[in-house]
């Protein structure tokens, strides 16, 4: 048994690591992850802050691994997204409407798992899950794999439509969930009409036209 804050709990072998990731989760809701301790963790679940090296390497690795899991529940929805979508450009806008929902209801997740982890392709869950994410969406917009981890030179050449589209609903993920394109708070609907106007735009040729014509 392990005590923390007045509480005694006992625990299974194999459930601390679990323990240790749903009370850094529960204040990621919150808090920005700067703020997470890996001292406050372990008083959370009621262990000592050695306990917590028995199960991750560090701080970083605990929120590789948070951001890895967000990885594959991002590319399971986006299959199921893709399979019920009544046209492929219909796919692409619940795609980015569903992704901007997540980086507004879990900002500090989404901010670890874009970039704000220093080497977090070195850890290989981490990677693995980024890649299967990114993947998919090339796969459906190409009908064919042709996003290959191992040679980034020759996915770069070959998925370049599948960069401009995960770049342009990143973007509108990254600065809506940072209020950088501004809406009245609590203004769901107008986020999502926003969203899916701009998605559209580029996906219907409305975006080429009119800097043509303009």
């Amino acid at each position: 048994m392990e005590k923390g804050d007045g509480a005694t709990r006992a625990y299974h072998k194999g459930n601390v690591a679990d323990d240790l990731k749903a009370a850094a989760r529960k204040i990621l809701k919150t808090e920005r992850f700067e703020d997470v301790s890996v001292r406050r963790l372990a008083r959370e679940v009621g262990v000592t802050p050695g306990n917590f090296y028995n199960h991750f390497d560090s701080l970083d690795q605990l929120f590789l691994e948070i951001a890895a899991d967000a990885f594959d529940t991002r590319t399971r929805a986006q299959a199921k997204l893709i399979k019920k979508a009544d046209s492929r450009i219909d796919a692409l806008v619940a795609t980015a409407l569903d992704f901007v929902d997540f980086a507004i209801r879990e900002k500090q997740i989404f901010r670890i798992m874009f970039g704000q982890v220093p080497g977090s392709f070195a850890n290989d869950r981490f990677r693995e899950a980024s890649d299967a994410a990114f993947s998919l969406l090339v796969e459906f917009i190409y009908r064919e794999p042709r996003y290959v981890p191992g040679d980034r030179a020759l996915s770069h050449a070959r998925s370049t439509v599948g960069y401009g589209i995960f770049c342009l609903i990143y973007g509108l993920a990254r600065n809506i969930s940072e209020n950088q394109i501004e809406f009245a708070e609590g203004d769901h609907e107008g986020i999502a009409r926003f969203v899916e106007d701009v998605v559209r735009s580029f996906l219907d040729g409305t975006a080429v036209a009119e800097i043509q014509n303009g």
